[in-house]
């Protein structure tokens, strides 16, 4: 970053309290001629807004930041992973079970939703078709320690989503898919409708979802 460089920071959270209460404080600092500072570094903001993604039953989304799964030590047995340390858990990569990623992503989806909502909504099918794109090693640092962080990139495609679904999901878009969503991994953005689905080799869920629910 350079002085006088103009960045773009979008702030995501379920809580939507939050996010309106944020925007009119950061608007104040705009009226105010007020400085923002993130850590070290001060910026002078020059636009602030609200934006509101909304899934539709045909849709695309993408992730935009690593989406980060961790399958515990107790799941190893049932995954057929075999780490080549004894782990209390492995983030999860494309040589371990497609299914471990897709379970334990929607696992943590709904036991967020739930968390948030108080409720005790049960587990269902959410992915139809997705697209794995890359692996992605961050370096975050935690507690005073870095710590490598391994993620994936991926983009979703749906063709016909219930109101069930897209509740969820919705959810997800606010408060990111994954683990560690706090440190800003999971962020999703949505993209246009798919004109022509692409699916790669042993992405379907169905098979899985016959033998697992």
């Amino acid at each position: 970053m350079r002085k006088g460089d103009i960045k773009t920071l979008l702030i995501s959270s379920p809580d939507h309290g939050l996010v309106y209460m944020l925007n009119r404080r950061l608007a104040e600092t705009i009226e105010d001629k007020e400085l923002v500072n993130v850590g070290e570094a001060s910026f002078r903001i020059q636009e602030v807004r609200i934006l509101k993604p909304r899934l539709r039953r045909s849709c695309r989304i993408i992730a935009g930041t690593p989406i980060v799964i961790r399958i515990p030590k107790e799941d190893y047995k049932r995954y057929k992973i075999k780490p080549p340390r004894d782990y209390n858990y492995v983030y999860w990569r494309k040589q371990y079970p497609l299914g471990a990623f897709i379970k334990q992503l929607e696992d943590n989806l709904f036991k967020k939703y739930n968390d948030f909502h108080n409720s005790s909504l049960d587990c269902f099918q959410l992915f139809e078709q997705f697209v794995f794109k890359k692996h992605v090693c961050n370096h975050v640092v935690i507690r005073g320690r870095e710590v490598k962080v391994l993620g994936s990139i991926w983009e979703f495609i749906f063709s016909y989503l219930n109101e069930e679904q897209i509740k969820i999901l919705q959810f997800g878009l606010d408060c990111g898919f994954g683990e560690l969503n706090s440190m800003g991994f999971g962020f999703m953005n949505v993209i246009e409708e798919p004109t022509t689905p692409r699916l790669k080799a042993g992405a379907s869920m169905g098979d899985f979802y016959d033998n697992q629910h």
